[in-house]
């Protein structure tokens, strides 16, 4: 008896023995898991912040591509207002010399002969008379410059400001008109047609993919100027359709430019690529974009031929939700 219960106690001993140790390495293993956890967690939000870097870096760049263009875009309703500023200017001492003659023919201080010719020499003098006509006029071409002046700054700051990304239920019409309106000036020798069918909301985020059509439409702007410069083609043109079926939005850019060679086509996404002369590129533009698409869970394709020209066909989802 006292064998068997020898026997018995080993056996437990040996269970015991192998538990703690099937405990122990549990441990470890849990340990090791719970370690390489908070790796891979730090390692995505630092992975986080370096794709932010590289969107905000390619909207600078993008910015100082742009810069020309947009000043351009200023000048042109700041030079009507500086006009309209300096007429009115030079007309303000007429009419507070008037104002004083006025005062003093009412209080005696001048006669009807006297007064009357004082405003003669006036309206001779400053052109009273087509100040009086065009006054209102000059002001609201000054306000409406200034208002031109003040939504292309405001459009330029909401481009270059840091976003946080957020996606929420938006047209996403929002994010091609304005393309269009800070890309303005840089297409105004491009015959551009524009589409845009109507759409259903969709859960996006609408600075990012604003960032994407800039990028596609700059550099459809670059093909078509240089077929020109090379006699490839004689008026430039660019197609932006946007579009909506089988529960999808397609955005196509369509330009008769110069062109991909079939060789570089498989490179384009990748970062730093770029078929433009040094200092022209950064090589980021496509690789953004192709990443932003990539968020939204669409699709970007690119069909091109040398000297006939490039069509960028964009399929996003349309998302009721995250």
């Amino acid at each position: 008896m006292a064998q068997n219960d020898n026997e018995y106690y080993k056996a437990y001993q040996r269970e015991k023995q192998a538990r703690d140790e099937l405990e122990t390495l549990l441990e470890d293993k849990t340990r090791s898991l719970y370690l390489a956890n908070q790796e891979l967690e730090a390692n995505l939000t630092q992975l986080k912040r370096q794709h932010a870097a590289i969107l905000q870096s390619e909207k600078m760049a993008t910015l100082g591509v742009m810069s020309a263009g947009v000043a351009h875009e200023i000048n042109n309703p700041l030079a009507y207002v500086n006009s309209n500023i300096s007429t009115l200017g030079q007309v303000a001492k007429g009419v507070s010399d008037l104002i004083k003659a006025s005062q003093l023919f009412a209080d005696n201080g001048l006669d009807q002969q006297a007064f009357k010719e004082t405003v003669k020499a006036l309206e001779e003098k400053y052109q009273l008379g087509f100040f009086a006509e065009d006054a209102q006029d000059l002001i609201e071409d000054c306000q409406d410059g200034c208002q031109r002046i003040a939504v292309i700054v405001a459009s330029l700051l909401d481009f270059a400001r840091p976003k946080n990304n957020e996606f929420v239920m938006a047209d996403m019409t929002e994010a091609i008109d304005s393309a269009l309106g800070l890309l303005a000036n840089q297409l105004k020798h491009i015959e551009l047609v524009v589409e845009k069918a109507e759409i259903p909301l969709s859960f996006c985020n609408l600075a990012a993919l604003n960032q994407v059509i800039i990028n596609l439409l700059i550099n459809a702007k670059y093909a078509c100027e240089q077929a020109k410069t090379k006699g490839i083609c004689q008026t430039p043109l660019i197609k932006l359709l946007l579009r909506h079926a089988n529960r999808q939005l397609l955005i196509e850019v369509i330009d008769n430019g110069t062109g991909i060679e079939e060789s570089q086509i498989e490179h384009v996404f990748e970062p730093f690529f770029t078929t433009k002369p040094v200092g022209q590129g950064t090589g980021m533009g496509l690789a953004v974009a192709y990443g932003i698409v990539s968020e939204h869970k669409g699709t970007i394709n690119i069909k091109s031929k040398p000297n006939q020209g490039t069509k960028v066909t964009v399929t996003l989802p349309v998302c009721t939700s995250d």
